[in-house]
């Protein structure tokens, strides 16, 4: 009996923390959902701010502002100043492309500065094979109702108006990857829908992020996290020209004997207003009715011009560092921005192979969007021209440093024709940056064995017409 009642105790308390802990499981496992962060972050930059601080039209930013446009500019130029080389295994193909590259390449190189500034941009290769260039916040994603992080297609709207009357119209593109829904409303009531056959295959917009984080959709600017010290060194920068301009001008200073005839002084020439600032609040700001030019009369008082301590120096050095941490995060070499002199030439050979090693990472992260337009702009191409298609498409880049590109040809040539060094070694040594060197130097085999393959017939046929050319000659010294 009283084993019994041990054992019901003792199932009952065992049940009760089996219970008391399933709950406490399921709690946390809750409370961790209910405070857990979507893993597809569609937030965006504020493209609007971005696109007026480029112009230095930003409260704070009205001087720092126009440190944004170096790093733009610059990374650009140097990743994109040129049009890429594109390599793919039928020549119709790689004349087509490389003359509608060069036709269009303006309009890419101003979406990648779009993308660097404000962190997004977005390029329309149309049916005609134009390139339209889309402000960012124009564009919206389309996702699968049934799986939200299945982007299908793009929405983009644009807003115009009238330039005389009040009316607004509003047209709405939708891309997918069979058909370009067209919409137009003016005030509100749709007045046309357009469904076009998308003979692609695949979306026609693409998107140009600037570096996204895991996640995350769209990108960042480049220049995101400078923003704080970028108002700093407005602020500084601000603050030093009107000292400077206070140090031209010496400030009138009455020094009084008493306290008493201070507050005399104040209590006849003071007055004080409200003034409101910026933020929507208003402070009191005490004033006086003296006018300098005319004669001054004040009792216990004496009169003196004062000028401000210089500051310059102090100035001078906290810019400097700001400016030097500007550097760092930008990663742009000091004499790329100007900053070099001729004593410091070795420091700017110093600085430049990091800085060609940062621009090749920005290629590596360019190369999947950039191949994006340029098989759609082949797909175009191929319904129009014949033989033109988009296998075995490869990006090919340039040197970025070609100061000795004919002495490492020259060498490159020299090793290879005296045996020193392979084929694969010679094709990765040239002054040509090439993405898949093993896989262009299997290609040139494979195109140099066909070659070989139609070469006996050709020589057969060589010999063939040189023996009757003989015997023609041999009949004739007998005749």
């Amino acid at each position: 009996m009283a084993q019994t009642i041990i054992g019901n105790i003792r199932e009952f308390f065992t049940t009760a923390t089996a219970n008391a802990y399933n709950s406490v499981r399921s709690y946390t496992r809750r409370w961790r959902s209910s405070f857990r962060q979507s893993t597809q972050n569609w937030g965006r930059a504020d493209y609007e701010f971005w696109r007026k601080a480029y112009y230095a039209r930003v409260t704070g930013l009205e001087l720092s502002g126009l440190l944004l446009k170096p790093i733009i500019s610059k990374l650009a130029a140097w990743s994109l100043g040129r049009a890429p080389k594109w390599k793919i295994d039928n020549e119709p193909s790689q004349i087509a492309l490389s003359d509608w590259w060069a036709d269009h390449h303006p309009d890419i190189l101003r979406a990648w500065r779009g993308a660097l500034l404000q962190g997004d941009s977005f390029a329309v290769v149309n049916s005609d094979l134009s390139v339209t260039v889309l402000p960012p916040e124009s564009v919206d994603p389309i996702v699968d109702e049934d799986d939200f992080a299945n982007i299908i297609g793009w929405r983009v709207t644009q807003l115009l108006e009238h330039p005389e009357t009040t009316r607004r119209m509003t047209v709405i593109d939708e891309y997918y990857a069979n058909q370009r829904i067209h919409i137009v409303e003016i005030d509100g009531r749709e007045t046309k829908r357009l469904t076009y056959p998308n003979l692609l295959g695949r979306v026609p917009l693409v998107a140009i992020s600037m570096q996204p984080q895991p996640g995350e959709v769209f990108g960042h600017p480049v220049a995101e996290a400078l923003l704080p010290l970028l108002h700093k060194y407005g602020e500084v920068l601000e603050a030093a020209i009107e000292g400077n301009v206070l140090q031209g001008r010496p400030t009138p200073v009455l020094s009084f004997e008493t306290v008493e005839d201070l507050e005399k002084f104040d209590a006849e020439n003071a007055t004080t207003e409200s003034q409101e600032l910026p933020n929507g609040t208003s402070i009191r700001v005490k004033t006086y009715d003296v006018d300098l030019s005319q004669l001054l009369i004040a009792s216990g008082a004496k009169f003196s011009y004062e000028s401000p301590g210089s500051f310059s120096t102090d100035t001078a050095k906290i810019l400097e560092i700001l400016f030097y941490l500007y550097g760092q995060h930008s990663e742009l070499p000091e004499f790329l921005l100007g900053m070099a002199i001729a004593s410091s030439k070795a420091s700017a050979e110093t600085q430049l192979p990091p800085f060609l090693e940062y621009v090749k990472m920005l290629r590596g992260d360019m190369a999947g969007w950039m191949i994006e337009i340029a098989e759609i702009a082949l797909g175009y191409l191929s319904l129009t021209q014949p033989g033109v298609n988009a296998g075995g498409l490869t990006l090919q880049w340039e040197a970025l440093d070609q100061g000795d590109g004919n002495l490492t040809l020259s060498s490159v040539q020299w090793a290879y024709v005296e045996g020193l060094i392979d084929e694969l070694t010679a094709l990765q040594m040239l002054p040509v940056e090439i993405d898949d060197a093993p896989a262009v130097l299997e290609r040139a085999q494979a195109e140099r064995e066909e070659k070989r393959a139609q070469m006996p017939e050709t020589h057969n046929a060589e010999q063939s017409f040189d023996a009757d050319l003989a015997d023609q000659i041999n009949s004739l010294e007998l005749g």
